[in-house]
């Protein structure tokens, strides 16, 4: 019964550490990334998570015919390098901000279509067994008229 107890109280730790995180991670991502859609309206949604390097994360999204949109992708400093792309649905990389080296894409969208944004955090060392943490947000704009 003991065991049980200690089981079932450190899952709640871990569950309180998780949401404190990614708390911390949308205040981040409203407090920091927003001010990245200067000229642009915010769509209203924080897309704001915890990566480790090498990890990636996939956002589906749909963009509509006519509308002039903002992508913005930023991290905490602690992070490495973070790279992102947006992918149609034919797997056609429409950006990639690697080659671009710049975490913001200013686009128009020519049809209605829903487009994959792939952000990855890179690694510093290679197979190192430590791997840094931390936030790293997405947020989109609507150009405003």
């Amino acid at each position: 019964m003991l065991e049980k107890l200690k089981f079932t109280g450190l899952l709640v730790l871990f569950a309180f550490f998780a949401i404190s995180a990614n708390a911390q991670c949308f205040s981040f991502a409203k407090g920091v990334c927003k001010s990245k859609l200067s000229g642009y309206v915010h769509d209203g949604n924080y897309n704001a998570t915890i990566l480790s390097e090498g990890e990636t994360a996939e956002i589906y999204k749909t963009f509509f015919k006519g509308q002039s949109y903002r992508v913005a992708v930023c991290k905490v400093d602690s992070l490495p390098d973070v790279y992102f792309k947006i992918i149609d649905g034919e797997n056609n990389i429409l950006f990639d901000s690697k080659t671009q080296e710049t975490n913001i894409w200013d686009f128009d969208m020519k049809t209605t279509q829903q487009l994959i944004v792939q952000v990855k955090v890179s690694e510093k060392v290679p197979d190192s067994k430590v791997k840094t943490s931390g936030c790293v947000s997405v947020i989109f704009g609507i150009k405003k008229d």
